[in-house]
């Protein structure tokens, strides 16, 4: 019996602790505020014509889609690529339109052509 109780106290005070480093480690992590959401609903900074793949990703990170739309015949057969990013509040039960807006950036080789909000 003396065995039993031992291996019971043992396994709850694991199981304390594993919840305790659990609810810890959630502790550092922050949901974004309302105000930067409202400012920036897609990413975290202006994009512009011209801008590398690697500028754009520094600035939204990876997109959630990209589509390959062919080939360049104008700038040395370069590859077309279409990036969409989602908005990022898109379960909202109202919609509000700028937060639930997904952005479509279009690529030739590894320049930004042009970008539309949908």
């Amino acid at each position: 019996m003396a065995k039993t109780v031992g291996i019971k106290t043992v396994i709850s005070c694991l199981v304390v602790l594993v919840c305790i480093t659990g609810v810890m480690g959630c502790a550092g992590i922050e949901p974004p505020q309302p105000e930067k959401i409202l400012k920036h609903p897609l990413g975290a900074g202006p994009i512009d014509i011209g801008m590398s793949k690697e500028e754009i990703t520094s600035l939204w990170g990876e997109p959630d889609l990209i589509r390959n739309i062919g080939e360049s015949t104008d700038r040395g057969r370069t590859q077309k690529e279409e990036w969409i990013y989602q908005g990022r509040m898109t379960n909202l039960p109202v919609n509000y339109g700028y937060l639930s807006k997904s952005l479509h950036l279009y690529f030739d080789g590894n320049n930004l052509t042009s970008f539309k909000e949908e």
